[in-house]
């Protein structure tokens, strides 16, 4: 579903980092009618930067994060950085007026993102963070139908496969994969159900730095919510809600909404001896992915200066804020794998 743009704002953008997201932002600010003028590399014998110009050819090459935030020319900037980089440039870059689109995490520890707060005060509501699955079509439509009542409970499935994350990011990522990937899924939770308060978790210590949690959590309106977050569980991962009008609605993939209203009973046949209760799908909706999934919108929103649905500083916060108490409260009780 196509979204009506604001007036334009930031015609003249700076990409700092082109890893893999970096080369996507950049697709998708030139698909919304804006330039990349430039982009800051680690070093000028990146790989990357035959890619970068294959998007943006006439982009300007500049080493160094801090020599392309000074550049006055630029209007606003996209942080691509790697997840262990923008914890430790954070100060910086909230120091800036600049308005950015900040890839997560902005930080690794509650204590790393209050103390970038606690220096700098400057800019910071201009600031849009990278949740880009609250720009999903699909998280509008069911956030509609949660506004208009009736949940009687929630469930949050989590799997992170410890052996890709290792292979991409190598092994010291692990301690830190729920606020860099499992993230995405909690801030989602956060922003569909509002505050969710820990009632009872359990711990599962992996043979790595890893914690597996299961439990239950509570929104602000009494309706229990079921963590299950593990280690490289082959369940269906994603977010599901069932109402009292006898529908349930899943997200799982993310990128996916199906909506099921009652169940089909399959009959003892030849072929299974055995009678069959299957959930009726009454609506399947996918979200778009000619573009990475939501960059676009999220894109379109930061570049017209209204964030809508989008994730602030403050929100970040609040997600890292949720993910330590998972952990604490989860670490109380951990078995040992």
């Amino acid at each position: 579903m196509a979204r009506a743009r604001s007036d334009m704002q930031y015609q003249r953008v700076g990409i700092i980092g082109i890893g893999a997201a970096g080369l996507q932002h950049a697709r998708a600010v030139i698909n919304c009618g804006h330039n990349v003028d430039a982009v800051a590399v680690e070093r000028s014998t990146s790989n990357n930067i035959k890619y970068i110009k294959d998007i943006a050819p006439d982009a300007r090459i500049i080493v160094g994060h801090q020599a392309l935030i000074e550049d006055d020319s630029l209007d606003a900037f996209v942080v691509a950085l790697p997840w262990d980089i923008i914890p430790k440039v954070l100060p910086n870059l909230l120091a800036s007026n600049k308005p950015m689109l900040i890839e997560k995490p902005i930080g690794l520890t509650v204590i790393e993102i209050e103390a970038a707060l606690s220096k700098n005060h400057m800019g910071i509501d201009n600031k849009l963070i990278g949740f880009n699955r609250r720009f999903y079509d699909v998280v509008s439509r069911l956030k509609t139908r949660l506004d208009e009542g009736g949940l009687k409970s929630a469930h949050i499935t989590i799997s992170e496969d410890i052996g890709r994350q290792k292979s991409a990011h190598g092994d010291a990522i692990v301690p830190h994969l729920i606020s860099f990937s499992s993230s995405h899924t909690l801030d989602l939770a956060l922003y569909l159900l509002g505050t969710l308060s820990i009632v009872k978790l359990y711990g599962w210590k992996e043979k790595s730095p890893f914690v597996s949690i299961n439990g239950l959590l509570e929104t602000d309106q009494g309706l229990p919510t079921h963590l299950s977050l593990n280690a490289s569980d082959p369940s269906s991962a994603g977010l599901r809600f069932i109402f009292s009008d006898s529908t349930t609605w899943v997200l799982s993939p993310l990128e996916m909404l199906s909506v099921f209203d009652r169940y089909e009973i399959v009959e003892i046949s030849q072929n299974s001896k055995i009678r069959r209760y299957m959930p009726h799908v009454s609506e399947i909706v996918n979200e778009p992915v000619d573009y990475k999934p939501g960059f676009m919108a999220q894109m379109d929103a930061f570049l017209s200066g209204n964030f809508g649905p989008g994730a602030s500083v403050q929100d970040a916060l609040n997600t890292q804020k949720f993910i330590e108490a998972i952990q604490s409260s989860a670490n109380v009780n951990t078995c040992e794998g």
